[in-house]
């Protein structure tokens, strides 16, 4: 078990999986359209439940659609859940359907729910066939919907030609819980677990994730037994901190609700700790990794990141501890001894490193992944000959030698060797075209090789590979400097004339180039820089928003937005714009440092204090800090 996971049970049924004579018709289940006033939530999960029970029991394929609309945010691609229509689906929109899948059998309908009662319209369509080959017109109360969920299931099963297993078939099915309201609640919750998904955290703005967890806290209260709303809003949580969605102290807030209700369980607190390193505060996160330990000892992951969280407290000893632990629990992959590695070597113990490796390579002796690793563990020893050698014996020895090009390149180019450390890069590229980051190092080797001129074709690869933002900025300011060298070049004058103190002439020179320029991030830098140091606010806050939109990950664009915005007394929006800095870097002392001053000229008195409470605990006793600090307190 990895650092980065997390076991969970089962939230649809675990029936005992076989193929029970599965069909081979070609089945596409759509989500219930939503009457007006019906939430879509249910329409989408009770077709989903459905499919995904038959699934279970059987390993059936069969196809669950969901209908994901893509929203061009600004040059972002969103994706957000679309309710096709309020009514049911017209013959000609499922024609067009058969035709584009290729399927044979189609399950749609219609689902109403208002003041406890459902109405339900579902419908089998097979390809060629005029009508529907069955409806199902129900109305029922609340209280009926497993009878009807049960019908739908095994229907589904009939028309598509599905054995169930006699459990299924005859028996009754699992749903968790004797308590059809605490099912409805779960299903509108989870249906935001599977939006998230979908999306890969690219969830419209509008989204947020509360309503969800107040409907997983409400099945909750209902059913304490049922373990999926349960699971569900743990997992809900653990999305909004790695997606960085809704407001932290919602999803904190469910995590201490749900370890109140199953204090015996360690989930809630294992997620706390997760969501606690979001924010930087690993103090508290490391208190919640010992909380969960407590509860479940068996568990490697909770002592990876126990140490993980102890290793940023500055607590090697600890840390290491807690990996050997973790070491000692896992299964022949042995994770946790990559972590065990790093807290040596950041505790001038490199020479041990390669012992660790050692170790393991006595058990998989052509294991390419570990040759490389005990490779570079001698490189940071400082052991070069041995390292050298180590590389070679790799990639003779190794079962995957691309595994250890990959890593010897950047030592190879680092040593001067480009033409050998270019080959390899190749190699990799070759296999992997779309690597980002290999295609990155190749480039700054052939920058640093003096082969500009290959360059611009292997910046336009990483375009293409859809880079995050970041590296996206980047590299088109790498692709522009070449291509555009002239241009280039006298953004790097106006810098000069801006560091000499001259920002006048610094922004007379970048203006004319605003349209030419208008992607090239340091141009936007430059502009924002001087515009502020003369009072020209606006010009400033323009250029700011235009830089942070091209490179969200540029750290002084956020300073120059805050006071840009508070020249013009825009407090609240510089507080706003600082507080998305902050979940954009949790580990920016600067941003920090900002976003208490913001707060502050907000009105956000006690959140000021707070901030400014926790950079002084976190950063120790700092003289020059200490005179920004004093400006949050006596704002």
């Amino acid at each position: 078990m990895s650092a980065n996971s997390l076991p969970t049970r089962p939230i649809h049924p675990n029936y005992p999986y076989a193929r029970y004579n599965s069909s081979s018709m070609k089945v596409a289940v759509l989500p219930l359209n939503a009457a007006e006033g019906t939430p879509p939530a249910l329409g989408r999960q009770f077709s989903a439940f459905a499919s995904d029970t038959i699934r279970a029991a059987t390993g059936a394929e069969i196809n669950q659609v969901s209908f994901l609309a893509q929203i061009d945010d600004e040059g972002t691609q969103r994706a957000a859940f679309v309710n096709i229509a309020d009514t049911l689906l017209d013959k000609q929109w499922l024609d067009q359907m058969f035709e584009q899948s290729q399927v044979d059998l189609i399950l749609d309908g219609l689902l109403k729910h208002a003041d406890g009662k459902f109405e339900a319209t579902i419908r089998f369509h097979k390809n060629g066939e005029a009508e529907p080959v069955k409806v199902f017109d129900w109305k029922f109360d609340d209280d009926k919907v497993f009878e009807h969920l049960t019908t739908l299931v095994r229907e589904l099963a009939s028309q598509a030609q599905i054995t169930l297993p006699e459990q299924l078939a005859k028996g009754t099915v699992d749903f968790g819980t004797d308590s059809p309201e605490a099912f409805i609640q779960f299903l509108e919750g989870y249906d935001a677990v599977t939006y998230i998904q979908q999306a890969n955290g690219m969830v419209a703005k509008e989204f947020q994730p509360k309503a969800a967890m107040d409907t997983l806290k409400k099945s909750l209260e209902i059913d304490k037994d049922f373990v999926a709303p349960y699971e569900t809003l743990i997992q809900l949580c653990r999305q909004c901190g790695q997606f960085k969605l809704g407001v932290f102290d919602d999803a904190m807030e469910s995590l201490l609700w749900l370890a109140k209700q199953v204090p015996e369980d360690y989930k809630a607190h294992f997620a706390m700790g997760e969501l606690y390193t979001v924010i930087g505060n690993h103090n508290e996160a490391s208190n919640s990794y010992e909380k969960a330990v407590q509860l479940e000892q068996l568990e490697p992951a909770l002592y990876a990141r126990l140490g993980l969280s102890q290793m940023q407290l500055g607590m090697p000893v600890n840390a290491e501890r807690n990996f050997r632990k973790a070491i000692e629990m896992e299964g022949d992959d042995k994770p946790s001894v990559d972590l065990l590695a790093t807290v040596l070597q950041q505790s001038n113990r490199a020479h041990e490193v390669p012992g660790l490796w050692k170790e393991q390579l006595a058990k998989k002796p052509k294991d390419s992944n570990l040759l490389t690793k005990y490779a570079i563990s001698l490189l940071n020893a400082q052991q070069e000959d041995e390292a050298i050698k180590a590389f070679e014996s790799a990639l003779e020895l190794g079962e995957e030698p691309l595994i250890t090009k990959r890593w010897f390149a950047p030592y190879l180019a680092q040593k001067g060797e480009h033409d050998r450390a270019m080959d390899f890069y190749e190699d990799c590229v070759d296999v992997a075209p779309n690597d980002i980051p290999v295609l990155v190092e190749y480039a700054q080797t052939l920058k640093v090789a003096g082969r500009t001129v290959d360059m611009p074709k292997i910046l336009r690869d990483i375009l293409a590979s859809n880079p995050d933002q970041n590296t996206r900025a980047t590299t088109l300011a790498e692709l522009i400097a070449i291509e555009q060298a002239k241009r280039a070049e006298a953004i790097e004058v106006a810098k000069e004339k801006m560091q000499n103190g001259d920002f006048n002439s610094a922004i007379q020179a970048v203006r004319p180039l605003k349209n030419w320029l208008a992607d090239y991030w340091p141009m936007w830098a430059v502009l924002s820089s001087a515009a502020n140091q003369i009072g020209e606010f606006e010009e400033a806050e323009d250029a700011s928003k235009r830089l942070i939109d091209l490179f969200p990950g540029c750290e002084p664009a956020y300073g120059e937005l805050n006071t840009a915005l508070t020249g013009q007394s825009k407090h609240e929006e510089a507080y706003n714009s600082m507080r998305f800095a902050a979940t954009t870097m949790p580990q920016s002392l600067g941003v920090h440092v900002n976003l208490a001053l913001a707060a502050k000229r907000a009105g956000h008195k006690d959140e000021a204090e707070a901030l400014a409470k926790q950079i002084r605990e976190a950063v120790g006793p700092n003289e020059e800090l200490e005179g920004v600090l004093r400006e949050v307190d006596g704002l």
